[in-house]
């Protein structure tokens, strides 16, 4: 699998994960679980695809 679409699914995943968190409602443990799991996803996917990015430019001069 191609770095920029890992970055991409991670960042899609947690999308879905902070959509969750903000339409159903819950509260508790579980509310935090889910919401720290979108931010982990979030910044682990935006750090591949800068990473991803970065490589390119560098490949490209």
């Amino acid at each position: 699998m191609d770095n920029r679409s890992l970055g991409l699914l991670l960042v899609g995943t947690g999308t879905v994960f902070l959509i969750l968190a903000l339409t159903l409602h819950i509260t508790g443990l579980l509310y935090g679980v889910i919401l720290g799991s979108s931010i982990v996803l979030n910044v682990s996917g935006a750090g591949i695809l800068m990473k991803s990015i970065a490589d390119e430019k560098l490949a490209n001069l």
